[in-house]
């Protein structure tokens, strides 16, 4: 009869640690969540502060023949 209460308060121990552990990953599952959208909302406000800016790109390599290209006016 012992054994039938103790087995009793170990299924019950197992079945609040279950839920418990369930309860602490969905919160962490929210925050993360939560924090992924608070990102994308700061990218967004950033974005529309600073417009995209036309850049120049190297696509020689080097220094010297990106001035050869731009005084010779094309691009090969």
């Amino acid at each position: 009869m012992e054994t039938l209460v103790r087995a009793e308060r170990l299924f019950a121990q197992f079945e609040q640690r279950q839920t418990k552990q369930h309860m602490r990953s969905a919160v962490k599952e929210w925050l993360l969540a939560s924090r992924s959208v608070i990102d994308i909302v700061i990218d967004a406000l950033e974005e529309e502060q600073n417009p995209p800016a036309a850049r120049k790109i190297n696509i020689a390599g080097d220094e010297r023949s990106a001035d050869r290209t731009e005084r010779s006016g094309t691009i090969w």
